[in-house]
């Protein structure tokens, strides 16, 4: 048994507290919207500055750049604070769509001494180009499979997870074929798979409710091990109900949204607090799920960096483990939460290997 880097294989024991969803390097430019006023043209192409982090708080959209991570040196720089909190590996979710750089991982993971998973996938349809919206079902599954066990082009690098699979804010014809893809991908690799739902306004069609059942039932139906596979972004809204249905029949309900608290302005959508994060993974914990939790930023924008004015990775252990600690969860429950559980999901059978 053992998890796949981007360095290689390394035993599940030396992974340590594990973020299991997070991005050093993401476009997800596809989503941004030209301003009407004419006067507002110059944030398609300037950088930020302080004096605009009270419009990103606001809309995170609103300036181009801000929805690209594409600094290395940066990124690297972030991930020291992680380190010294005493963080041991990360998930990097970006797949194909999403800006994925997995040698520039691997050179970030050599720099830092951080374990560094590379994920595996496709994301939302939005995001890719027409030649792999169209391909099949088979052909997805085939990539997929393909980069796992030879590799991302010639890098050599094979992720250690299938995802971020991407899901549209409605199901449609691509989620399907995408999901029965991965549950495809996952039988002959033995990976977890990670499935983006869209929990937040950034695409059409968003009605504010999560599609995360019915994307287990389409992966259930394919024959996927929905022990192995994870529900993201469950707490833009921490809908108890929700949380509770997924993690019945088995999955993982991912929490990935700390430090965010975003407003929408168009919609009205207003997210969650971390507050009420971690009084929902407290009454999760009372009902002994512990098991089935995980925990993340989602460090996808610059402004979610220490150097825009965010949190940065580090943030979960510097700020919502002591928050958790005095809300009653326990530090068995946190061990289980940001140890076991990741270890146990990224562990693979080393026939796989």
């Amino acid at each position: 048994m053992a998890v796949m880097t981007a360095n290689g294989p390394i035993d599940k024991e030396t992974l340590g507290i594990t973020l299991p969803h997070e991005h050093l390097f993401v476009d997800l430019s596809f989503t941004y919207k030209q301003p009407q006023d004419p006067a507002l043209a110059e944030y398609a192409t300037r950088d930020i500055s302080p004096a605009d982090l009270h419009l990103l708080k606001y809309d995170l959209g609103a300036i181009r750049s801000n929805l690209i991570l594409d600094n290395g040196g940066l990124a690297a720089a972030e991930l020291e604070r992680f380190k010294r909190a005493g963080g041991g590996a990360i998930v990097e979710q970006s797949s194909v769509g999403a800006g994925r750089r997995e040698t520039e991982i691997q050179s970030i993971s050599r720099k830092t001494g951080l374990h560094i998973v590379v994920a595996g996938g496709f994301y939302v349809r939005e995001s890719l180009p027409a030649s792999i919206v169209n391909a099949g079902e088979e052909e997805l599954a085939r990539r997929m499979v393909e980069e796992m066990q030879r590799g991302i082009g010639r890098s050599g690098i094979r992720p250690g997870i299938i995802g971020e699979i991407g899901i549209s804010a409605r199901i449609g014809e691509w989620d399907r074929k995408v999901l029965k893809a991965a549950a495809r991908a996952q039988k002959e690799t033995g990976r977890a798979i990670s499935v983006h739902i869209q929990a937040v306004p950034t695409l059409k069609e968003f009605s504010g409710e999560l599609n995360g059942i019915e994307a287990l039932a389409i992966l259930e139906n394919a024959g996927a091990d929905l022990s192995r596979v994870i529900v993201c972004h469950t707490d833009a809204k921490t809908d108890l109900s929700y949380l509770r249905r997924i993690i019945a029949l088995g999955s993982y309900a991912e929490l990935d949204h700390f430090g965010k608290d975003f407003y929408f302005t168009e919609s009205g959508f207003l997210m969650d607090r971390d507050m009420d994060r971690v009084l929902a993974i407290r009454l999760l914990v009372e009902d002994g799920c512990a098991d089935r939790i995980l925990i993340s930023q989602d460090v996808c924008l610059r402004t979610d960096l220490v150097a825009y004015g965010g949190f940065g990775y580090a943030h979960i252990l510097e700020h919502i483990v002591p928050v958790m600690r005095r809300n009653g969860i326990g530090m068995d429950a946190i061990h289980t939460i940001m140890v076991e559980n990741p270890k146990t999901l990224l562990d693979v059978s080393e026939r796989y290997m």
